[in-house]
C-alpha cells in the first residue's frame, strides 16, 4: 500500500512537471514567432523606405502564401501613419505585379478607387467641399478649378486617377471625367502667396499635369495630401467664398505634411 502511494505521487509531479514544461515550450515558441515576425515586418518595411520595391513585391507574396498577412497588414498601417510617400509606390508595384489581391486585402478602400482608374470624388477636408472644374472656357481653352459649394453627386465632380511609372516614382494624371480635361498647376505665381492657379486642361504632356500623393491618417480617417510634380506645390482649396459658394483651387507655396486637418483629401467613390 506505501508503494503503491508512493508511485502515485511520483506520477503526480511527474505529470506536473511535464505540463510546466510543455507551458514553458509553448510560450518560448509563440515569442520566438513574435519574434520572428517583427524581423520580416521590419524587413519588408525597410524594403520599401529604402524604395527596393521589387524585393518588398516578392516579400509580401511570400508571407500572403505563408499565411503571415498580418505582417503585411502592420507595415501598410505604419506606412500611413508615418504618412511615407512610398506607401503609393509599394501599393502601385503590388497591383500591377502580381499582387492585387494583397491591396485589396490590406490597403484601405481608397488605395484601391485610385490604383483601379476608378470613377472618385476628391473632397477637401478642411471646407468638406468636392473638386471641380468650372463652366467657362478660357482663351487656352482650359477651365479653373474649384470646391464646389453645392454639389455633391453629379458628374461635375468626378474624377479618376491614370497612373504612370518613372524613375522608381508613380505618378499621377488626374482626369475630369464631365469635360475631358487633366488638372493642371499654373506657371504664374500669385504675387502676394506664392500660390499657383490651378486648371484643367486639354492635353497632360508635361510634369505640371502630373501629380503624386502622400497618405496620411487623421481622427481614423486615411487622407491624402495631393503634390504637383513639377512645383512640389500642395492642392488646396482658398480662403475666399465666392456668391455660388465655391472656393478656387490653388497649389500651396509652403509644407504642409504637418497639417492633415487643413490640407488633406478625400478620395471616396463616386
Amino acid at each position: 500500500m506505501l508503494q503503491a502511494t508512493v508511485i502515485m505521487k511520483f506520477l503526480v509531479v511527474f505529470a506536473s512537471c511535464v505540463l510546466v514544461v510543455s507551458a514553458g515550450v509553448t510560450e518560448m515558441s509563440a515569442e520566438s514567432m513574435s519574434s520572428s515576425n517583427k524581423e520580416l515586418e521590419e524587413k519588408l518595411y525597410n524594403s520599401i523606405i529604402t524604395g527596393d520595391y521589387d524585393s518588398a513585391v516578392r516579400q509580401s507574396l511570400e508571407y500572403e502564401n505563408q499565411g503571415k498577412g498580418s505582417i503585411i497588414q502592420n507595415v501598410v498601417d505604419r506606412l500611413i501613419i508615418d504618412k511615407s510617400r512610398n506607401t503609393m509606390e509599394y501599393c502601385y508595384k503590388l497591383w500591377v505585379g502580381n499582387g492585387e489581391h494583397i491591396v485589396r486585402k490590406y490597403f484601405p478602400y481608397n488605395f484601391r478607387l485610385i490604383m483601379g482608374g476608378n470613377f472618385v470624388k476628391l473632397i477637401y477636408r478642411n471646407y468638406n467641399l468636392a473638386l471641380k472644374l468650372g463652366p467657362i472656357l478660357d482663351p487656352a481653352n482650359e477651365r479653373l478649378a474649384y470646391g464646389d459649394g453645392k454639389e455633391k453627386n453629379s458628374d461635375l465632380i468626378s474624377w479618376k486617377f491614370i497612373s504612370l511609372w518613372e524613375n522608381n516614382r508613380v505618378y499621377f494624371k488626374i482626369h475630369n471625367t464631365k469635360y475631358n480635361q487633366y488638372l493642371k498647376l499654373s506657371s504664374i505665381t500669385d504675387c502676394n502667396t506664392q500660390d499657383r492657379v490651378i486648371y484643367g486642361t486639354n492635353t497632360a504632356d508635361t510634369t505640371r499635369e502630373q501629380w503624386f500623393l502622400q497618405p496620411a491618417k487623421y481622427e481614423n480617417d486615411v487622407l491624402f495630401f495631393i503634390y504637383n510634380r513639377e512645383y512640389n506645390d500642395a492642392l488646396k482649396l482658398g480662403r475666399i467664398v465666392d456668391a455660388s459658394g465655391d472656393r478656387m483651387a490653388f497649389g500651396h507655396d509652403g509644407e504642409v505634411a504637418g497639417l492633415p486637418d487643413i490640407f488633406s483629401w478625400f478620395v471616396t467613390p463616386f
